[in-house]
């Protein structure tokens, strides 16, 4: 392929303006070839064969222009030649001329020199050499005309085939430079797509970036605080041995003996409750750390939410566009198989027509007697064939239009689909910001909360210290008994927390750690309330009606909830969860399933049929005890399945408990079984096997702790 023709194909519009000036000069030799101006019609072949060379019509020109040539040059010749003399016909001598020489002289004897008249009814007419050779040359003019027009509407026929693929070309060439828009401009999308993503993902970098160095800050202040705190415990240390040190030596005065043995107790009274709170702070401590990490994992578990949301989308987007490609294609084919359909009806049909133009000739050269009297009917059918021509040119150019037309409508359709991808990015890219905003919202409000919690810890923090600073650890005891009296039954009314706030200003008590002191208390029986509640069985895990009732009782707001609540209800369902049972049994589904009765019991319970199914699950569920029958048909006996898992270094130490009929039970008892393995009998007895269970999970737990 030349570098015209790519620029051609990478150029449709450059490339129809081409071909149209092509056909404009092709149509101007045709009539300068009509009217016998070959130097014209060369010139205008010329252009054409600059401006479109792939054009078939050209060479198809080259060979009407020269077979019309050679017909002009032989006509010009032949005309050009001396005539044949013709001699004028005569009837019958003149008496005067009787001796001249005749071309036809009558016939003479010897016996008779004279000349003879011919009689009427042997009189035959003088032949005429130069009509007939007239006649004939008429005759050969007329049958070279014929084959020449033959020729010439089988050339046309062939040049509209060439014609007609030359279209089909130009047509694919059109849609090869559509599709490879369309390409380009998906890979654009996709491109834009991939620098969407990259801004996500660069956007989600920074905030997990930000949300770590925030960590860092977290831990950075807590770390200060404890050393802060294991300073503050060194110096209190300091003093207190100063203390000893200086009792040690007034103990040595008889005078201030009793004083000094009170003295000293109160300090160490004091210690220990320094020593409790300390406790209590670790534990705290510890509670806000688990906390945090429960924020992290929900942050962490939302982004992947959000991850999985994007890819979902993404790969319905990427169906989509397959969807829609593949339906381009189809259509395209389903096209294409008409044009070839088309093409392969009006070949079909061209052949007929030459078949009955040849039949034609055929039918002229066996009439030849009858051709003047035809001579009409074949020009009328010559100048329908011109009609039929250039009905077929209007066909053509309605098909040019048609085909600019369908032009038009894919270029409309692309704009429509590009508009479409673009309102699609925008909506995409407004979810997007609306997700990342409420993203940040939940941050926001999580942040603010743990500036909450972190504002309560300093406060309780300041407390302590104010406490220890002005040695009111009696007076905070008597004042905590009284608030612990009062808040047992919820929030007090406003007489007694007069009453309590006029016995604290009594005792000397600061208003901050006054008001620790009351958060402190009323947790502290709003969590009893809970767990008094909760075991008399008043309260469901998934029931907050009465939560929500506690919390408007003992006046608990939301962070003093989070900070709380969370940590007691992990607590309880830790208590609730007593581990993972693999229950193997061929009985699951009946009435002598224990399924029901094991989970009401607090343990998670994963079903298996058959052994072979259990070493399927086994791995995926990792189970804290195994539960299996001993007999199961066409396949693994329990006993076998134990013995499987004995030689497996991963499974050998879970503890595995056999159901057994009571005629195993003695050969089951006497094998070497290992501590983590044991029998019960069936029917079952629940309280033997919960016993049994009990027993080997003890064992179990004993043996991980071992190893940690």
């Amino acid at each position: 392929m030349s570098a015209k023709t790519i620029n051609t194909v990478q150029d449709p519009s450059k490339l129809n303006a081409a071909k149209d000036a092509a056909r404009q000069c092709l149509l101007a030799a045709d009539k300068f070839l009509k009217e016998f101006q070959f130097d014209l019609a060369k010139q205008q072949l010329e252009k054409a064969k600059e401006l479109d060379p792939s054009n078939v019509y050209i060479f198809a020109f080259q060979d009407r222009i020269a077979h019309f040539e050679a017909t002009r040059k032989k006509e010009a010749a032949a005309q050009a030649a001396p005539p044949v003399p013709k001699a004028p016909p005569k009837p019958a001598p003149t008496p005067a001329k009787a001796a001249t020489p005749s071309p036809a002289p009558p016939v003479t004897t010897p016996e008779s020199p004279s000349v003879t008249k011919p009689s009427a009814e042997t009189a035959v007419p003088p032949p005429n050499p130069a009509a007939e050779e007239a006649k004939l040359a008429e005759e050969r003019k007329r049958q070279e005309a014929i084959r020449l027009l033959a020729e010439s509407r089988q050339k046309e026929a062939v040049e509209r085939a060439a014609a007609e693929l030359q279209k089909k070309r130009e047509t694919e060439a059109l849609a090869a430079a559509e599709d490879q828009r369309g390409r380009e401009l998906e890979a654009r999308v996709e491109a834009e797509r991939q620098k969407q993503r990259e801004l996500e993902f660069r956007l989600a970098v920074e905030e997990e970036r930000r949300r770590e160095e925030g960590s860092r800050t977290l831990e950075e202040r807590r770390r200060r605080e404890l050393e802060a705190r294991a300073l503050a415990e060194e110096q209190r240390r300091r003093e207190l041995e100063a203390r000893v040190a200086d009792e040690e030596r007034k103990r040595k005065d008889l005078e201030y003996r009793i004083a000094s043995e009170e003295r000293r107790q109160r300090e160490t009274e004091a210690l220990a409750a320094e020593e409790q709170r300390r406790r209590e702070l670790e534990i705290r401590a510890a509670a806000e750390d688990q906390k945090r990490r429960e924020l992290e994992a929900r942050i962490a578990a939302e982004e992947q939410r959000r991850k999985e949301m994007e890819a979902r989308m993404a790969a319905e987007e990427q169906r989509f566009r397959e969807e829609m490609a593949r339906r381009e294609e189809e259509r395209r084919r389903i096209e294409i198989e008409a044009r070839a359909s088309a093409e392969e009806q009006r070949r079909r049909e061209l052949e007929v027509r030459v078949a009955e133009e040849e039949k034609k000739r055929k039918e002229l050269e066996r009439r030849a007697l009858a051709e003047e009297e035809r001579r009409k009917d074949i020009e009328g059918k010559i100048l329908l064939e011109e009609e039929r021509r250039k009905q077929f040119e209007n066909l053509a150019a309605s098909e040019e239009r048609l085909r600019k037309e369908l032009e038009g409508k894919m270029r409309e359709e692309m704009r429509r689909r590009q508009e479409e991808v673009r309102l699609s990015e925008e909506m995409r890219r407004k979810e997007s910001e609306l997700r990342v905003a409420e993203e940040q919202r939940k941050l926001e409000d999580m942040r603010r909360q743990v500036e909450e919690l972190t504002r309560a810890l300093e406060q309780e923090k300041n407390a302590r210290q104010e406490i220890s600073r002005l040695n009111l650890q009696s007076p905070v005891k008597q004042l905590r008994e009284a608030l612990e009296a009062v808040w047992v039954n919820g929030a007090p009314d406003e007489t007694a927390a007069l009453e309590l706030h006029g016995r604290a200003v009594s005792l000397a008590i600061p208003s901050d750690v006054e008001q620790s002191l009351i958060r402190e208390v009323k947790l502290d029986m709003y969590s009893k309330a809970v767990k008094e509640v909760v075991s008399k069985k008043k309260l469901l895990r998934s029931s907050s009606s009465t939560l929500e009732w506690l919390r408007k009782v003992y006046q608990v707001s939301v962070a003093e909830y989070l900070e709380n609540e969370s940590k007691f209800l992990l607590d309880l369902v830790a208590d609730q969860y007593k581990g993972t049972v693999l229950f193997v049994s061929k009985l699951i589904g009946t009435k002598e399933d224990i399924t029901t009765r094991l989970k009401s019991s607090g343990f998670a319970v994963v079903q298996a049929t058959t052994p072979e199914n259990a070493l399927e699950k086994i791995e995926k569920v990792n189970p804290n005890l195994i539960l299996c029958d001993t007999d199961f048909p066409g396949g693994l006996s329990g006993i076998k399945f134990l013995h499987v898992l004995r030689v497996n270094s991963k499974f050998n130490y879970i503890p595995f408990v056999l159901i057994g009929d009571p005629n195993e039970m003695a050969q089951l008892k006497s094998s070497e079984l290992k501590p983590n393995e044991g029998v019960v009998k069936q029917p079952i007895d629940y309280e033997e096997l919960t016993n049994m269970m009990n027993e080997k999970l003890a064992w179990f737990r004993e043996y991980i702790s071992s190893l940690k």
